[in-house]
């Protein structure tokens, strides 16, 4: 009976050994596939924030290096030097992390504010050139000349207060942006569209009631 037992064992034992011979032997790489015609494809592994933070400080730092490689000696190094301490001393602008759309939008309300100034300009040209219309003819009498007067001065005022909106919205817009908010004009809008239309209804009355 022992004598059996220990049989079964040994063949158990044999059994064993073979299929683990077999299992190595079957996840040995094939050597086909370690040629360059068969690589296996590589796996993409997400970077942690701390290696996010060592490529970062890394960048700074090659940035650093490069900006004091190009900042060297120069002709006119001390002119430039005394430009730039001027410039920072007496520079009213932000310094901003130039991150996602940060320079595109404060770009774009620098544009908004150009066109708020070239409104303000034309409106001028505008008053100006209504008082000269209505003071080449000498021959007419004061009364047109002082219509042409108020007429000129009411587009010379709305020149004033356009320019006005245009830094209020131009300082708004910043402040706004800077805070990651944007603020919708309304009123500006409102009240230039109201004060524009009523200027041109009083030139369209004036041109009709004119009797020559």
């Amino acid at each position: 009976m022992s004598t059996t037992i220990q049989t079964k064992s040994q063949h158990t034992d044999d059994t064993d050994s073979a299929s683990t011979s077999g299992l190595s032997t079957s996840t040995q790489p094939d050597p086909g596939l370690a040629s360059p015609e068969f690589q296996m494809p590589f796996l993409v592994r997400t970077k942690t924030d701390r290696e996010k933070d060592q490529l970062r400080s890394e960048y700074h730092q090659q940035r650093r290096q490069t900006d004091a490689s190009i900042s060297g000696p120069r002709p006119h190094g001390l002119t430039n030097n005394v430009f730039s301490t001027f410039y920072h001393r007496v520079s009213m602008s932000w310094l901003l992390e130039n991150k996602a759309s940060v320079a595109r939008d404060h770009l774009a309300n620098e544009r908004t504010f150009l066109a708020w100034l070239r409104t303000s300009l034309s409106l001028i040209t505008v008053g100006v050139a209504i008082t000269q219309l209505y003071q080449l003819n000498t021959v007419e009498n004061g009364n047109k000349r002082l219509i042409g007067r108020a007429l000129g001065g009411t587009f010379v005022a709305l020149s004033i207060v356009f320019l006005y909106f245009a830094n209020v919205r131009y300082f708004h817009a910043q402040y706004a942006l800077t805070q990651n908010q944007f603020p919708a004009s309304r009123g500006s809008v409102l009240v230039g569209s109201i004060s524009v239309l009523c200027v041109l209804v009083a030139m369209f009355v004036v041109i009709i009631t004119d009797k020559r």
